[in-house]
């Protein structure tokens, strides 16, 4: 039987979350997106772990909602000069083509 850690959607959502926590914790903004990225994480190994398809497919929306709320975080650490461009650019991809394989 596998497991979340199999699912190829968790993956992604792990190395960006990866990426996410390696960020300095001197932002207050910052310090929100983390916790909204672990949160995203911790959904999506949810939904994906779920055996009913529409359990899983109203999980996977949820983390879509948790998405938009940590692009937002990032935007705004952007604007306060917390994040440099590659940086923000890196993430906001990383989390736009994420979001692009949930269900809508």
């Amino acid at each position: 039987m596998s497991t979340f850690h199999d699912d190829k959607l968790w993956q992604e959502a792990y190395t960006a979350v990866l990426d996410l926590c390696e960020l300095p914790d001197d932002n207050e903004v910052l310090v929100r997106a983390k916790k909204l990225g672990l949160k995203t994480l911790t959904t999506i190994a949810d939904g994906v772990s779920r055996r009913d398809r529409r359990e899983r497919d109203n999980k996977l929306r949820d983390a879509m909602g948790l998405i938009a709320g940590l692009r937002s975080l990032l935007s705004v650490a952007w604007a306060q000069e917390a994040l440099d461009d590659d940086t923000f650019g890196k993430l906001d991809d990383a989390y736009e083509s994420l979001a692009n394989k949930l269900p809508r």
